[in-house]
């Protein structure tokens, strides 16, 4: 597949509808570069896109978030443990 892909083409990658692909495009849903009459899409940025909104659902965005900062002071889970009585 090439680095940098048109509507159909980031379609059948994402397994949705080519309106899908152009509707989220339209509303910065989804990165791509209108250039002329079409769509491109570079599939490292719907690679990227697609395990952001993976982790996000996994973990929400307040998790991830805490993960992200450098200054949060983990407990080790031995503590978490024996305060949770278990």
């Amino acid at each position: 597949m090439p680095d940098v892909l048109t509507a159909p083409e980031a379609a059948d990658y994402l397994r949705t509808s080519v309106d899908a692909v152009k509707r989220l495009a339209r509303q910065g849903r989804i990165p791509g570069a209108k250039i002329g009459r079409g769509w491109r899409f570079r599939k490292a940025d719907l690679d990227e896109l697609f395990a952001e909104n993976v982790l996000d659902r996994i973990l929400g965005r307040e998790a991830k978030a805490v993960l992200a900062d450098p200054d949060t002071e983990w407990v080790p889970l031995e503590q978490v443990k024996k305060e949770l009585g278990l």
